[in-house]
């Protein structure tokens, strides 16, 4: 597929993470309601390529937990699910879950890509061989990694026996390679370290301004953006009120505080539904933007 095709799936340009809060399952009623939600959160972050999902903690970091596993669980490739994913009770639903068929999880041919993911299975002196979910296992010669590591590798070459490995980073993979998913104590603790790290905070309210009021100046600023944090509010408090219970005034941390649902003919809109609404409305801005800039 040609890199410059408006449907390759290249990384997004700013980084996109997302913020989302432990109490996201706290109204569920079972686990297989928590686990439902929590996949449509990976599902939307997936769709729109999302490369961070921040879980911080607003009730209980038992709830934290549980999204945690549910997400690193719906972002290992199927091939290496049961090499990489401990048995865990929490993921009795686990079956629910929707699929990503992100670019690691299919064949890399779909792509024209020379990337894979993959696990070590066993290590000698001179070479480790990793398990691909290929035909054929891949091999690194010359690095000794811990058996049961996760990688991502590229196919340098093949053999008979073998596909002729190097490992590299995912930010070296051209294109979209899934998410990463971390834990922040309290939603002070998530802010200030984005802020460290120089993250542009959009929070997603229904207490903020019209987006069709700042779209073009979302736009400008998007272009200018290395990484862009969507921060979302849960079921029983916005945003704002979650921050102000921890003591925090939300406006000194976002750029913006965005209303991305105008007229809204609900009461509420579950979290769920938020991250699929507002990372759909952020991809056709960013795309539209950048199509007048190159």
């Amino acid at each position: 597929m040609d890199p410059r095709s408006e449907l390759y799936p290249l990384r997004n340009k700013p980084l996109i993470s997302i913020a989302i809060p432990s109490s996201l399952v706290s109204e569920a009623p079972d686990l297989r309601e928590k686990t439902r939600k929590v996949g449509y959160i990976g599902r939307s972050a997936a769709i729109f390529r999302a490369e961070e999902i921040m879980v911080y903690v607003d009730d209980s970091d038992e709830n934290a937990e549980t999204i945690l596993k549910i997400l690193e669980y719906q972002e290992a490739p199927p091939y290496l699910k049961r090499r990489i994913i401990s048995r865990d009770p929490v993921l009795k639903y686990a079956g629910i879950i929707p699929p990503l068929k992100i670019p690691s999880h299919i064949n890399p041919e779909v792509y024209g890509l020379d990337a894979r993911d993959g696990v070590v299975e066993h290590n000698d002196e001179v070479k480790s061989v990793v398990d691909i979910g290929l035909g054929k296992k891949g091999v690194i010669y010359g690095s000794i990694l811990p058996v049961k590591t996760r990688i991502t590798a590229k196919i340098i070459g093949e053999t008979q026996r073998y596909y002729i490995l190097k490992p590299v980073s995912k930010s070296d993979v051209e294109i979209y390679w899934g998410f990463t998913v971390k834990k922040f104590d309290s939603l002070r603790s998530l802010v200030e370290h984005s802020m460290r790290r120089n993250y542009m905070i959009v929070g997603a309210s229904k207490k903020g301004v019209m987006l069709y009021r700042i779209e073009n100046e979302l736009a400008r600023t998007l272009v200018g953006a290395e990484r862009l944090l969507l921060l979302f509010g849960g079921p029983r408090s916005d945003i704002d009120e979650i921050a102000s219970n921890g003591g925090i005034d939300i406006k000194r941390y976002c750029r913006y505080i965005v209303n991305f649902v105008p007229r809204q003919g609900v009461e509420s809109i579950r979290t769920e539904e938020a991250v699929f609404i507002v990372l759909s409305l952020v991809n056709y801005i960013k795309e539209k933007s950048l199509m007048y800039t190159t």
